[in-house]
């Protein structure tokens, strides 16, 4: 906390959430009281709330190379020795580490610690710390100070805070430390406060920043959103005008190839179709006389004793045979042969002829 202006608000009972208030600025005390304050500065003023001294325990342990989460974890591991209370039932914050890798433990109990949060906030006023009494002693190097503060004793000296009744601390300190008063108390809160070792709003205590919209990054992220909208919907009318333009091209091309390969007196309309027509016409129908002829003269070289003595062609893709065979089987073996390269094949009934089946065979395209 290293701002010069601190609200401290010092949270009362249950039925008096507050007890009263002081204002730090530049280094001493400007104002107090005990109503409802208002928060001055423009925002850069810190609200501080001070946690009574008997219902916070403070101790110094020493945990170098942690985290400040690891650290934390340590620090409730370590506050189960520390005190009888269930650990559930416990909050437990952990300072910075100082030179010599020794933090600050603050314990207190979680109901204490809704209490002072929410008994503050019903005068809408939410600390952004809470600290200890005991820390707002300054440590000084004249070793322990002791303010007699109510019914209590708060003592404070180098990694030593605590408060206890006055026959107690007398006990503890068998005359070992200085008593200072309000006065000097107060003096001294401006440096206290700048170098306070822990905080107790942190965890589950942590302050929460309202929630609000962001109007000005709402509106850069929706300018960026329009503009990839933008950039996708031309990024695609780029696209399409590419594909007609290729179209165009192509379409182009074919009618050439038409113009080469149909007759000079044939008018174009739909070059594709009179391609294939044209193609046909040159071809005949079906899948053409070159492959239904290979088709046909495979399948009689991979049946024995078959041979063919005549072949004719129709436009309609047909393509005839005359063939012999030895037996009415090797005719049925050849149509088998034939279909299984993807033809259809039908034959007429078998005749003799010099001492031969002979049959026509017609072949056709699937």
């Amino acid at each position: 906390m290293s701002d010069d202006r601190f609200l401290l608000l010092f949270p009362g009972d249950a039925g008096a959430p507050l007890g009263g208030w002081l204002r730090v600025a530049n280094g001493a005390i400007v104002s107090r009281g005990h109503d409802v304050p208002t928060i001055e500065g423009g925002g850069d003023e810190q609200v501080v709330a001070v946690a009574p001294g008997a219902d916070v325990a403070v101790h110094w342990v020493e945990l170098p190379g942690l985290s400040q989460a690891q650290a934390a974890a340590a620090a409730r591991l370590l506050a189960v020795d520390a005190t009888a209370e269930p650990i559930d039932h416990l909050h437990v914050a952990v300072g910075d580490a100082d030179d010599d890798g020794h933090r600050a433990v603050a314990i207190v109990s979680s109901v204490r610690m809704t209490e002072w949060i929410t008994g503050l906030q019903s005068f809408a006023l939410d600390p952004d710390h809470v600290v200890p009494e005991t820390l707002l002693i300054p440590a000084g190097s004249d070793g322990l100070r002791r303010w007699a503060h109510g019914d209590m004793h708060l003592v404070r000296g180098n990694r030593v805070a605590f408060a206890a009744e006055p026959d107690i601390a007398e006990a503890v300190l068998d005359e070992g430390a200085v008593d200072i008063d309000d006065a000097a108390v107060e003096a001294g809160l401006p440096a206290a406060l700048a170098s306070i070792p822990v905080d107790l709003r942190q965890g589950a205590f942590r302050k929460r920043r309202p929630w609000t919209i962001d109007w000005k990054l709402f509106r850069r992220l929706a300018w960026m959103a329009a503009a990839l909208l933008v950039l996708t919907m031309l990024i695609q009318t780029v696209l399409i005008l590419r594909y007609t333009v290729a179209a165009d091209d192509l379409e182009r091309d074919v009618t050439i190839i038409a113009r080469k390969a149909l007759p000079r007196a044939e008018r174009i309309a739909n070059a594709p179709a009179q391609l294939a027509e044209r193609l046909a016409d040159l071809r005949g129908g079906g899948r053409g006389f070159s492959a239904t002829a290979a088709g046909l003269f495979a399948a009689v070289r991979d049946t024995a004793n078959v041979e063919v003595s005549a072949l004719r062609y129709d436009r309609d893709g047909s393509l005839r045979a005359t063939v012999g065979a030895g037996a009415q089987s090797d005719i049925a073996a050849l149509q088998q042969r034939i279909e299984a390269q993807g033809f259809t094949a039908s034959a007429t009934a078998a005749r003799s002829g010099g001492g031969r089946q002979i049959a026509e065979l017609t072949v056709r395209g699937r």
